[in-house]
């Protein structure tokens, strides 16, 4: 009777240990990240910064579009084009000259690629040429779709006027076509797919946006 007694006693005492490592334990990953959340978000800001500056060089001050920013969070893409469907819109940002006038966007579109999501920053002039492209967020396979993120890729859109890129297979002819990295279709795809979302976007929502496109 006395074992079953120190069993039990045995059981609790261990289950109280258990509990309370528990408890430290959450207290010290708590801790942590209280710690560690306020340069993370740091990092993620400047690289953000950084890549708003490199898709539109001309703009010298940047503000955000608070009342694009509110659609875009209300916005089904997939309603004004079905090929971006699973396409959304972040950051809307607005690119204005040395006298504060707007010459353009800068946004953040997100989609899937093939084995990661792909968040992109994308600036666009008013008359809707592309400035550039740049990665904020990409981890698609090594040798393959990683290759979208190089300079010779993301170039390929950047001074292009067009209201909607395409994708080809190595017979590109005409500057908004866009030929499909080596074995990397869906990755392709998919950045494509992102800057036609910002294009759609900003042509359905930004006041004044757009203009004739050269095809």
């Amino acid at each position: 009777m006395a074992s079953k007694k120190e069993k039990k006693s045995s059981i609790l005492k261990d289950a109280l240990a258990l509990t309370i490592i528990t408890v430290i334990c959450s207290f010290a990953l708590a801790f942590v990240y209280e710690i560690t959340k306020g340069p993370i978000k740091e990092q993620e800001d400047a690289k953000k910064n950084e890549g708003y500056k490199a898709v539109y060089a001309d703009a010298k001050k940047l503000t955000t579009d608070e009342d694009l920013v509110s659609k875009a969070a209300e916005a089904d893409l997939s309603s004004l084009n079905a090929d971006l469907s699973g396409v959304t819109i972040g950051d809307v940002v607005r690119a204005l000259d040395d006298n504060g006038n707007l010459i353009g966007y800068i946004i953040t579109s997100r989609t899937r690629g093939y084995a990661s999501n792909l968040n992109i920053a994308i600036g666009y002039s008013l008359d809707g040429t592309v400035q550039g492209i740049e990665f904020l967020e990409i981890g698609e396979t090594v040798g393959f779709g990683m290759n979208a993120d190089t300079p010779e890729f993301k170039s390929k859109f950047a001074g292009v006027k067009t209201d909607h890129f395409t994708v080809t297979k190595g017979n590109s002819s005409a500057d908004n076509e866009i030929d499909v990295v080596s074995g990397a279709t869906v990755t392709t795809t998919a950045v494509v797919r992102a800057v036609n979302g910002g294009l759609a976007f900003l042509r359905e929502y930004a006041e004044g946006f757009g203009g004739a496109a050269n095809e």
